[in-house]
């Protein structure tokens, strides 16, 4: 059985994704997808983009890294980012498609791919749309994305497919720790097998994620971050 890693929405943050590497690390995890969004809020989105290039054998834009791609940001494209990497970045995919224990499996980011950002609170019928909005002559059984920075698993009444969110890494919106999920399942097989979802976890050192942000305070805003990481709260929700 395959054990895959998903993440995501790192956000610049160097001690969350550091934590999460060692925790793969002694887990023995070494099929890692990032669905994207590296990149932005926090300060080392260069460090984060570099170590997910590296590891990560799929690596998919959110609306970020196509932020980044358009021009916006250019204090990030300075100072964090550079030239090289949005070469790179340009040639990443939107989403990823694979089988997985008999099930077809999509994975995005969220945006762009979906045009807006699908929440808890939304209605089972705009829930169910996630299914549809990759392009693809199988309709799959397992759709995980990314964006809203909260890990849950989405009610679908009695659809029996699973939606799932990942969480964030390095700027979630629930608690201040880094999350990610392991999917489990024998990997580009059609044939039925068993498969799970595992939602992790972590804490990491905040203090130290506020001290970067800090250091780099001349070119973004740092207040904002180190309330968002140290409360796991999004600023405009307070």
């Amino acid at each position: 059985m395959t054990e895959i890693a998903l993440i995501a929405d790192i956000h610049g943050n160097k001690p969350a994704l550091d934590t999460v590497a060692q925790d793969l690390a002694q887990r023995g995890i070494e099929q890692i997808y990032c669905l994207g969004d590296v990149c932005g809020r926090g300060p080392l989105g260069g460090y984060a983009f570099d170590w997910c290039m590296e590891h990560c054998q799929v690596f998919v834009q959110g609306n970020w890294e196509e932020f980044f791609l358009n021009g916006f940001g250019p204090h990030y494209l300075e100072h964090d980012i550079g030239r090289e990497r949005l070469v790179k970045m340009k040639k990443l995919p939107f989403y990823h498609k694979f089988w997985l224990s008999g099930r077809r499996v999509h994975l995005f980011h969220g945006r762009p791919v979906y045009p807006s950002v699908l929440m808890s609170e939304d209605s089972v019928e705009e829930k169910r749309r996630m299914f549809t909005v990759v392009p693809d002559e199988f309709s799959p059984d397992i759709v995980g994305y990314a964006d809203i920075h909260r890990q849950l698993k989405h009610d679908l009444q009695d659809d029996p497919r699973v939606l799932f969110n990942i969480g964030s890494i390095g700027n979630s919106y629930s608690t201040a720790n880094a999350h990610y999920v392991i999917l489990r399942g024998e990997l580009d097989s059609r044939e039925k097998a068993p498969f799970s979802l595992e939602f992790v976890s972590l804490p990491y050192d905040n203090q130290e994620a506020v001290r970067l942000a800090w250091e780099q305070s001349h070119w973004f805003d740092a207040k904002t971050y180190e309330e968002e990481v140290t409360e796991g709260t999004w600023h405009l929700l307070r």
